[in-house]
Order: C-alpha cells, then sequence, then structure tokens
C-alpha cells in the first residue's frame, strides 16, 4: 500500500450505502446476498467471506450498484491482498504425527506369531536321535571294559571312552549352537523386514529441498512462500488439481477456501488443517 490514506473498500461502500438511504436488509435484498455477507464485505471482514475470488466480484458488483467506480473499488482490495494487508494467521496447533505400524498393536502381535513360528521351524531337530546314536558305542565300551582281565587296559578304555564322550558332547554344544544363532539371525532378518512403508519418492524433492504436495477438491485462491520470502505460487487452482511445491522450509501458506485442500503433505508427512470450514481463509507456516 501506499503512504497516502486509503480507504477500504468494504467502508467506501457502506458510506455510499448510508448517503443513498439503504438500509442494510435493502442492500443485501438488491444484491442478492444474506445480510451477514454484506455485513462482513462493508466491515472488510473478510475472514467471514469466501475466498478472495469471489469477494473481488461482490464487492465489483455493490459498487456498481451504489454508483462507484467499480473497477477501482476491486483494484483496491486486489492491492490489499498482494501487499497482505488483512493478513491474521491462524496460530497452527501441534500436528499429531502419525504413528508407526510397530506402535500399533496389531502389528506387534503379528511379530510375536511370525516369531514363534520361526522358533518352531528353525528349533534344533533330532537331539534325541543324536544321543541314542552317541551312546551306543559307549554301552559296547562298557560290556567289553567289563570282560578285559587286566586292570590296565580297563583304565585305559575307560579313558578312551571319556575322551570319546566329551568329544561328542562338545560336537552336540557346537552344533546346537551354530543352530540357535541360525535361529537368532533368521527371527533378526524377520523383524527387520517388518518396517513403516517407504515414502514415495514422488512425495520427495531433490538436490535437499523440501516438497509440499497439496490435492485439491475445489478451486481455491492460494499463495505460498518459501523461507526467503520468495513467492512459489499464487493465484486461483482448479478443482482437480494436484499441486508439487519445492523449496525451503518453513513454508508460509494462505488458503482462500481451506476446504478445498484435501490432502496436504510436507515431505511426506500428512499435515491436518487447523479447519476444513468452506470459504475459510487459512494462514499458516510450515513445518
Amino acid at each position: 500500500m501506499s503512504d497516502k490514506m486509503v480507504v477500504l473498500p468494504g467502508e467506501r461502500c457502506r458510506k455510499a450505502r448510508e448517503a443513498m438511504g439503504w438500509t442494510t436488509a435493502e442492500a443485501a435484498k438488491r444484491m442478492h446476498l444474506s445480510q451477514s455477507y454484506l455485513l462482513a464485505l462493508e466491515a472488510d471482514d473478510y475472514e467471514r467471506l469466501p475466498e478472495a475470488t469471489f469477494v473481488k466480484g461482490y464487492l465489483k458488483n455493490y459498487a456498481r450498484l451504489l454508483g462507484l467506480p467499480a473497477d477501482e473499488v476491486a483494484n483496491t482490495f486486489q492491492q490489499m491482498i498482494n501487499e497482505d494487508a488483512f493478513d491474521k494467521p491462524l496460530e497452527l496447533p501441534t500436528l499429531p504425527r502419525k504413528p508407526g505400524l510397530l506402535t500399533r498393536p496389531l502389528m506387534w502381535v503379528v511379530a510375536l506369531v511370525m516369531i514363534g513360528v520361526l522358533a518352531v521351524v528353525f528349533w534344533p531337530q533330532g537331539s534325541s536321535d543324536s544321543d541314542s546314536a552317541e551312546m551306543a558305542p559307549l554301552e559296547e565300551m562298557s560290556d567289553e571294559s567289563i570282560e578285559s582281565s587286566d586292570p590296565l587296559d580297563t583304565e585305559l578304555q575307560d579313558d578312551a571312552g571319556t575322551a570319546e564322550v566329551g568329544s561328542a558332547m562338545a560336537g552336540m554344544t557346537a552344533d546346537d549352537a551354530g543352530q540357535q544363532t541360525g535361529s537368532a539371525e533368521d527371527v533378526a532378518e524377520d523383524e527387520a523386514a517388518v518396517q513403516e512403508p517407504e515414502i514415495d519418492p514422488d512425495m520427495l524433492a531433490d538436490n535437499g529441498l523440501d516438497r509440499l504436495v497439496l490435492d485439491l477438491s475445489a478451486d481455491c485462491w492460494m499463495e505460498i512462500r518459501d523461507a526467503n520470502g520468495r513467492v512459489l505460487r499464487q493465484g486461483v487452482k482448479p478443482a482437480g488439481a494436484t499441486l508439487k511445491v519445492d523449496g525451503r522450509a518453513p513454508f508460509s501458506l494462505k488458503l482462500g477456501n481451506a476446504a478445498a485442500v484435501s490432502e496436504l503433505f510436507l515431505n511426506g508427512e500428512a499435515v491436518t488443517l487447523p479447519t476444513d470450514s468452506p470459504g475459510k481463509v487459512v494462514s499458516l507456516t510450515l513445518p
């Protein structure tokens, strides 16, 4: 805005209406608007009105009805938008982060069931058969040692049997340890596989930049600036559009119609708007 005094468009229309002797109800009827909309126009309270494109049209038609220069009144409103004259940013509440997969009770149950199945599958088998096979030679050796009449032979056989038993037990322990180690590694690999799904690469920008993604279900006027205040997007975007905006965060957003934004993502993380009222102007900073 320039430094000289500028009469706000709504106030200018109000003065013209009062000069003509019309009531707000009569003016609203002639404009085919609700009286609450007309009062918001005259009070320059644009947050109670739909997006800026419609407000500009209302002011232009109202000025023409009152005999004022319609283009001049509309341009004054447009200049206010460009210079953020009526910017009243809403305080963005703390946005809850979407819980990870491993924080959900169902995923813990699935993980425990998988661990149990893997433990049954990979648990060491055939221990009884191995013990029987190893003990059979020992029994034969015991019988032979009893039949031997030489005490020295008996002692040597006992020592040999003891050595073989120790070797067999050592081999069994090594096999069991190897099988249990393999089972632990398999379980660790399976647990590592139960991770959160990767973020869609289209949701992320290149070169270390941040990316905003907006899906629109209705026409919406918007203005998006990066951390340096540079304007990345401005104007009315059509319904059904999907916008991808790359830049340096934090981003400053001004949305003319909060209900038009069906989904909003920052670097793949969903963002919830503080309101979804149709025609509600929302200003916020992300993150």
